[in-house]
C-alpha cells in the first residue's frame, strides 16, 4: 500500500511549497508513515479492509507533518519590540509524533466493546477467585 497521503494533501490543509520544502515534507510523510505503522502494525490491512477510513488516516498523517512545517525550529515564544507572541505548546513542539488523540482515529470501526470499560478478571490466586461462590450461582 502507498502512503494515504500526499503534498497535495499537506498543500491543501497548508498553503503551497517550494521544491525545497517538498523534498522535506515527502521525507517528513515517509517518516510519519513509519510511526504509524510502529504503532498499528494493522493499519494498512485495516485500511485495505475498510475498517479505517483512508481520509482518517490521511488526516493523521497531514496533522504530523503540518506540525513540523508550520514551525520547523519548534519556536515557542519570540518578540520584537512591543510584539510577543506565544505559540500553543503542541504546535511548538516541531517535532514529528502522533498525539493520543489522533491515534484514536485510528482504530478500527466496530472495534470497541460498547461498554464503558471491561472488566477481566486474572488467574485464581491466594485470596482472590474468578469462580462464583455457590450463593451467587444461578444469578444471571
Amino acid at each position: 500500500m502507498t502512503i494515504p497521503a500526499d503534498l497535495t494533501d499537506l498543500e491543501s490543509r497548508f498553503r503551497p511549497l517550494s521544491a525545497d520544502e517538498a523534498t522535506f515534507a515527502n521525507a517528513l510523510l515517509d517518516d510519519a508513515w513509519a510511526i504509524l505503522l510502529s504503532q498499528r502494525p494493522n493499519l494498512e490491512a485495516q485500511i485495505d479492509a475498510g475498517t479505517v477510513p483512508e481520509g482518517v488516516a490521511t488526516f493523521v498523517l497531514s496533522a504530523m507533518v503540518l506540525r513540523v512545517l508550520r514551525n520547523p525550529n519548534g519556536v515557542k515564544q519570540w518578540s520584537v519590540d512591543d510584539y510577543s507572541e506565544t505559540r500553543d505548546s503542541s504546535l511548538a513542539a516541531g517535532s514529528l509524533y502522533v498525539s493520543p488523540e489522533e491515534l484514536g482515529l485510528l482504530v478500527p470501526v466496530g472495534a470497541g466493546s460498547g461498554a464503558a470499560f471491561t472488566i477481566t478478571p486474572g488467574n485464581d490466586g491466594p485470596g482472590y477467585s474468578t469462580t462464583l461462590p455457590t450463593y451467587l450461582t444461578g444469578w444471571s
